[in-house]
C-alpha cells in the first residue's frame, strides 16, 4: 500500500511576490516536479515502510475480531434450534451488542489510519514547501512555480528546473529537524511499532447476526 504523494498544483506553486523591481530588471523565476520531490523526500521510503507495518497491524485486529464475532455466531447456529425463545433472544442481543462493538472499533480504527496518512503527508508537504521558501529566498527568486503534468504550465524552458537544488535543500532541513512522523501523538494498533503515511487500511466486512425474525 502506498501512502498518496499527490498534491495540488496550486497548493505547492508558491507564487510569492518579490521585492519591488525596477522595469529594468526581469524577475528571476523558476519551477521545480513537486511529484519528484515527494517521491525523493529524505525518510520517505522509511516512513513508507513503517506505515505498511501499522496498517499490517490495523488489519489483523479487524480479522482478529471479525472471526471471533464469526465463531461466536456459528456456535450460536448450531445451538439456536434447542433453545428457548427467551434464550435465543437473550443470545441474539448479545451478539448484536458484540457486532456493533465490533463496528466502533472498526471505525477507530479506520479513523486511526486515516489520521495517521494525514499527519505523515502534511509533514513531507511541509518540508518540500520549507525547502522552495528557502531556495527562493536565499537565491533570489520571484516565484517558484508548481511543473509536471498536474500543474497548469503548459511549456517552460527546462534550464529554469530547479528541482535538483530544492531536493538538495530538503535533505539538508531534513538532517536538521526530527524525522517526519517520529514524534508523532498518534497511538499505534496493536502489535505495530510507534512511529509511520497512508489511505485507511480497509477492514474485512463484519459478520451478519442471525435474529429469530
Amino acid at each position: 500500500m502506498r501512502f498518496p504523494v499527490r498534491l495540488a498544483a496550486a497548493a505547492l506553486a508558491l507564487s510569492v511576490a518579490a521585492p519591488a523591481l525596477s522595469a529594468q530588471t526581469a524577475p528571476k523565476i523558476a519551477f521545480v516536479e513537486v511529484a519528484t520531490l515527494m517521491d525523493q523526500a529524505p525518510g520517505r521510503a522509511e516512513a513508507q515502510s513503517q506505515f505498511e507495518k501499522e496498517a499490517q497491524a490495523i488489519r489483523a485486529e479487524l480479522q482478529r475480531m471479525s472471526d471471533s464475532l464469526d465463531t461466536m455466531i456459528q456456535a450460536y447456529q448450531k445451538t439456536q434450534s434447542t433453545l428457548s425463545a427467551t434464550q435465543r433472544e437473550t443470545r441474539e442481543k448479545d451478539l448484536q451488542t458484540r457486532q456493533q462493538g465490533f463496528q466502533q472499533r472498526a471505525q477507530a480504527l479506520q479513523a486511526r489510519g486515516q489520521a495517521r496518512e494525514q499527519e505523515l503527508v502534511g509533514g513531507f508537504e511541509k518540508l518540500v514547501r520549507d525547502a522552495i521558501d528557502d531556495v527562493r529566498t536565499t537565491e533570489g527568486y520571484a516565484m517558484i512555480f508548481a511543473g509536471g503534468p498536474n500543474s497548469a504550465m503548459l511549456s517552460a524552458d527546462k534550464s529554469l528546473d530547479i528541482t535538483d537544488k530544492v531536493l538538495a535543500r530538503m535533505r539538508t532541513i531534513a538532517a536538521a529537524r526530527p524525522a517526519v512522523g517520529a514524534n508523532s501523538t498518534t497511538p499505534a494498533p496493536a502489535g505495530a511499532r510507534p512511529g509511520a503515511p497512508v489511505a485507511a487500511p480497509a477492514g474485512p466486512t463484519r459478520p451478519r447476526v442471525p435474529t429469530s425474525n
